[in-house]
């Protein structure tokens, strides 16, 4: 077990681990965001905690949204059907319309780092197993609308990991990002 939480503090915040590491801590705002540097450009912050999706420009917030996200909200994606939203840092791989969502941004997720801790979790038993064999990592993770507004206006935590918007802010949200767009999913 100890072992697991160090390699998950490992994969969630990308950091050296020492062996003596006995709690994860996660690293303040700048260890996300570079202190200083070149132009961060345009690019979206998920807060789970206060469900909010932000897409800043630089430093400079443009618009921000609520959202839901999946049915256990507060703990990182580790398995296929845990029905967690992942956290870390991923880029959006596509942009489509969807036939139930209206759009859908499609992330890299699993990322090197959710493999990692995938693999640790495996390694230590703490997956579910059903029939002798253990849920794969998953995908398909990504930012879409709804079938229903009022499902995501009364704070419904209904999806499998994926973070949902209304229909009207997942239209604005998706003229104003495009592939390639850092996407950084927090606490």
């Amino acid at each position: 077990m100890r072992r697991f939480g160090i390699v998950l503090g490992c994969a969630l915040v990308m950091a050296a681990c020492s062996a003596r590491q006995e709690t994860v801590r996660p690293l303040p705002w700048e260890a996300v965001v570079p202190a200083a540097g070149p132009d961060l450009g345009r690019w979206i912050e998920v807060r789970k905690t206060s469900r909010t999706l932000t897409v800043y420009e630089g430093r400079a917030p443009v618009r921000t949204y609520p959202v839901v996200m999946g049915r256990d909200p507060f703990r990182a994606k580790l398995y296929e059907g845990d029905n967690r939203t992942p956290e870390g840092e991923y880029r959006i791989a596509a942009k489509f319309a969807h036939p139930r969502w209206l759009y859908f941004l499609l992330l890299d997720y699993p990322t090197e780092a959710n493999r990692l801790l995938y693999r640790a979790a495996r390694e230590e038993a703490l997956l579910p197993a059903s029939r002798g064999r253990t849920p794969g990592i998953g995908g398909e993770v990504g930012i879409h609308g709804t079938e229903s507004d009022l499902w995501n206006e009364r704070g419904e935590n209904w999806t499998r990991g994926c973070i949902s918007l209304r229909n009207r802010d997942m239209e604005e949200l998706y003229s104003l990002v495009d592939v390639g767009t850092r996407v950084v999913i927090e606490k």
